[in-house]
């Protein structure tokens, strides 16, 4: 299970790329005493990239974080980045 730092994280450089969302609004009504789905309405929202968000990441990212860390915890880093990066350009081939 993620903790909070990775989550708040991953939110961050979710708007800081920029994503999409499905959006749907349904509309029900009666029929014959009951309650029938007569339209739904489904759309995709795009938020575009930040620069609050952007101006953040990057300020957030200390060269003296990078100094401290161990061959191995900067390993585990260069991954975690890596996943990422494939996870956002499998997000975009999927608009």
């Amino acid at each position: 299970m993620k903790n909070l730092k990775d989550k708040l994280n991953d939110a961050l450089v979710k708007k800081a790329m920029g994503y999409s969302v499905e959006e749907s609004v349904c509309e029900y009504g009666m029929c014959n005493d009951e309650l029938k789905l007569i339209k739904k309405k489904i759309s995709k929202k795009y938020y575009p990239p930040d620069l609050s968000a952007i101006n953040l990441l990057i300020g957030s990212v200390n060269k003296s974080d990078f100094e401290t860390m161990t061959d191995e915890e900067l390993e585990q880093e260069k991954n975690r980045l890596l996943k990422l990066l494939k996870e956002n350009e499998n997000g975009d081939n999927k608009e």
